[in-house]
C-alpha cells in the first residue's frame, strides 16, 4: 500500500510533522503514526488544534481538526478532520473569512501583566477562536499575542463567548480596529500568515514525499 503523503502543523512544533495515515477517512475521523519519532506525545493535549496538509494534484489542501484521543499503541493518534479550506497559491484575500489554526500565543487583560498561554485554533480579520487555561470573562477587553515562526503580533480584542473544552476555556474574541487603516493592517498581517503557514506546510510535505 502506497504510504499516504500527510504533515500536521501543531502549536507546540516550530516544523511541520510528517505522518502516516494508519486508517480512517481524511474527511471524519482517522488515525496517524508520526514519522521517525518527529513527536513526543506529552506534547500533545486532548483537543488541541492542527492544521492537516494533503497533496491534492500539485496543490495542497488545508484542514483545520482536533486531537480527539490517543490509541493503545505508542505514537499513535486520532484525529478529526471537521474544516477544510482550500489555500491556494492565488489565494484572494478579499474573499477570505476565517482560518483553522495551530500557533502558539498569550492572553492577558489589557491592563495586567499576568499573560496566560494560549493556543489559537482559529483566526480572521474580524477575530479568533482559543484555547487557555486563563480565566477570564465575557466583555473583557484582552491583549493577544500570536506567536510566529519569524515575527510576533499582537491583537486588542474583546471576550465574547467562553465555553469549556476539554478542560481548557475556549474564547471567542472579536477583534478591536481603532480605524479602517487597523482593519486593512490586519487583513494584511492575516494573509501574510495564511500564506506562511501553508508554504512552510507545502515545502515540508514535498521534501517528505521525495525523502529515500
Amino acid at each position: 500500500m502506497q504510504k499516504k503523503s500527510l504533515v500536521l502543523r501543531h502549536y507546540n512544533k516550530f516544523k511541520p510533522i510528517s505522518c502516516s495515515v494508519v486508517s480512517g477517512d481524511l474527511k471524519k475521523l482517522f488515525t496517524v503514526k508520526f514519522d521517525d519519532n518527529e513527536f513526543n506525545g506529552d506534547e500533545i493535549l486532548k483537543g488541541d488544534p492542527v492544521l492537516i496538509g494533503i497533496l491534492n494534484g500539485e496543490d495542497m489542501e488545508v484542514n483545520g481538526g482536533s486531537i480527539v484521543g490517543a490509541t493503545s499503541q505508542e505514537d499513535q493518534f486520532i484525529i478529526c478532520s471537521n474544516e477544510i479550506v482550500k489555500v491556494a497559491k492565488e489565494l484572494d484575500k478579499r474573499e477570505y473569512d476565517r482560518y483553522p489554526a495551530s500557533l502558539l500565543g498569550d492572553i492577558k487583560l489589557i491592563d495586567s501583566s499576568k499573560r496566560e498561554a494560549a493556543c489559537i485554533r482559529n483566526i480572521s480579520y474580524s477575530g479568533m477562536g482559543i484555547y487557555s487555561i486563563g480565566d477570564f470573562e465575557e466583555n473583557n477587553i484582552v491583549e493577544i499575542t500570536v506567536y510566529l515562526s519569524n515575527n510576533v503580533s499582537k491583537y486588542d480584542g474583546t471576550i465574547v463567548r467562553k465555553t469549556k473544552v476539554y478542560g481548557r476555556n475556549e474564547y471567542g474574541i472579536q477583534i478591536i480596529h481603532r480605524d479602517k487603516g487597523s482593519i486593512e493592517n490586519t487583513k494584511n498581517q492575516l494573509f501574510g500568515l495564511v500564506q506562511n503557514e501553508r508554504e512552510l506546510m507545502y515545502r515540508h510535505l514535498i521534501s517528505s514525499k521525495f525523502k529515500i
